[in-house]
C-alpha cells in the first residue's frame, strides 16, 4: 500500500498555513478582542475602528514574534548540527547570557534617550554571544579529545548562571528607567515590538535567513564524521566559524526584539527532526516556521488568557522547554 505520509513540501505548506492562521488569530485576540469585520477592514487597507490597536500594538508584536521565533528556530538547527549536539541551544551554550551582558552594559552605560540606540545593540551583542560559545568550548575540551556534548552544555549553563548573576548586580546600580528596561529584557518581555526596532532588525534578519539557507548542503555534510566531511572537501574550521557567526547574529537580533527568550531553538529543532528528513533544504525552512509558530502562540496565549498578570512571553516557553531539556540531558548521559 502507498504511504499516506505527507511529503516534506506538503508539510511545509501545512506549517505555513498554520503560521498565517495563527497570525490572524493573534491580531484578533488579546486584551479587548477585535471582531472579524474590523480585522477584515484593516487588512483591506481601510480605516477600522480599532486601527490604532492593530497598527501600532498588535501588528508589530506579531511581526516580532514571527521574526524572532523563526530566527531562534534557525539558530537551533545551525547550533545542533555543527556541534553534533542535540542539547545545543542559544541558552544552553551561553549565547543568550553573552548577548544579555553586552546589551545590559550598553543600556546602562549609554544614554537611553538616543533614538538610534536600538541600531547599536544587536551589533554590539554578537561578539558577546560568540565569546561565550568559544569559552564554553574551551572549558569543556581536553587536549587530544573531541568535545563531549554533555560537558559542553554543563559549561554553557554554568557560564549562563554566572553571567545572569552579573547582570542582576550591574542592573541594580542604575536609574529606574534603565533598570526597568534590563529587568523586562531578562524576564522575556518583548522590548522591541515597535516600528523603529522592526525597521532595522527585519531586513537584517531576512538577509540572515537567506544566508542560513545557503548553508543547507554544508550542513548535510557536517552530519557526517569529520574525516568524511574533510574527504568531501569541506573546510571544517571555516565552516563552523561561519555557522557560529550566523547563529550568534540570528540570536542577537532576535533577543534585541523579543527579550531573553530561551529554548525555542531546542524545541523547534527537535520537532523539525521528528517531522522532516535529514536534508537541511527541508529542515531549515521547517525550523523557521516552527520557531515562529511557537513564539507567536506563546505570546498570543499570554496576552489573551493572562491579561493583567504581566507574565512575560518567555515564561510559558521555559516551562515547556526546561523539562524537555532535562529529559534530553538524562538521555544523553545514559548514552555516554
Amino acid at each position: 500500500m502507498p504511504s499516506k505520509q505527507l511529503s516534506p513540501a506538503k508539510k511545509l505548506l501545512v506549517l505555513l498555513l498554520l503560521v498565517l492562521v495563527s497570525s490572524l488569530l493573534a491580531l484578533a485576540m488579546g486584551d479587548g478582542e477585535i471582531n472579524l469585520a474590523d480585522l477584515g477592514t484593516y487588512l483591506q487597507g481601510q480605516t477600522a475602528s480599532q486601527h490604532f490597536i492593530l497598527q501600532e500594538i498588535r501588528l508589530p508584536r506579531v511581526l516580532v514574534s514571527l521574526l524572532a521565533g523563526g530566527s531562534l528556530g534557525l539558530s537551533g538547527v545551525l547550533l545542533q548540527t555543527f556541534t553534533r549536539n542535540p542539547l545545543a541551544d542559544s541558552s544552553t551554550l551561553g549565547i543568550n547570557a553573552g548577548v544579555g551582558l553586552v546589551l545590559t552594559l550598553a543600556v546602562t552605560q549609554l544614554n537611553l534617550t538616543d533614538p538610534f540606540l536600538i541600531h547599536y545593540l544587536p551589533f554590539l551583542a554578537i561578539p558577546g554571544g560568540l565569546a561565550m560559545v568559544a569559552l564554553a568550548s574551551f572549558l569543556s575540551h581536553q587536549k587530544g579529545e573531541s568535545i563531549q556534548p554533555v560537558k559542553l552544555i554543563i559549561a554553557g549553563v554554568t557560564l549562563s548562571t554566572i553571567l545572569t548573576s552579573s547582570l542582576v548586580a550591574i542592573s541594580g546600580r542604575v536609574d529606574t528607567h534603565k533598570l526597568n528596561y534590563v529587568v523586562s529584557w531578562l524576564a522575556g518581555h518583548m522590548t522591541g515590538n515597535n516600528w523603529d526596532s522592526l525597521s532595522l532588525a527585519a531586513p537584517i534578519l531576512l538577509l540572515l535567513w537567506l544566508l542560513s539557507y545557503t548553508q543547507a548542503l554544508p550542513l548535510n555534510i557536517l552530519q557526517l564524521s569529520d574525516p568524511a566531511a574533510l574527504g568531501l572537501g569541506l573546510p571544517l574550521r571555516r565552516q563552523r566559524a561561519l555557522l557560529l557567526v550566523l547563529a550568534s547574529a540570528l540570536v542577537a537580533f532576535s533577543l534585541s526584539l523579543a527579550g531573553n527568550i530561551s529554548l525555542v531553538g531546542l524545541l523547534a529543532s527537535h520537532i523539525t527532526r521528528l517531522l522532516f528528513p535529514s536534508d537541511h533544504r527541508w529542515r531549515l525552512p521547517a525550523a523557521l516556521l516552527i520557531g515562529a509558530l511557537l513564539l507567536l502562540t506563546a505570546d498570543t496565549l499570554t496576552r489573551t488568557y493572562l491579561v493583567g498578570s504581566n507574565i512575560p512571553t518567555g515564561i510559558p516557553l521555559s516551562l515547556i522547554g526546561s523539562p524537555y531539556f532535562l529529559y534530553l540531558l538524562r538521555k544523553q548521559m545514559q548514552n555516554t
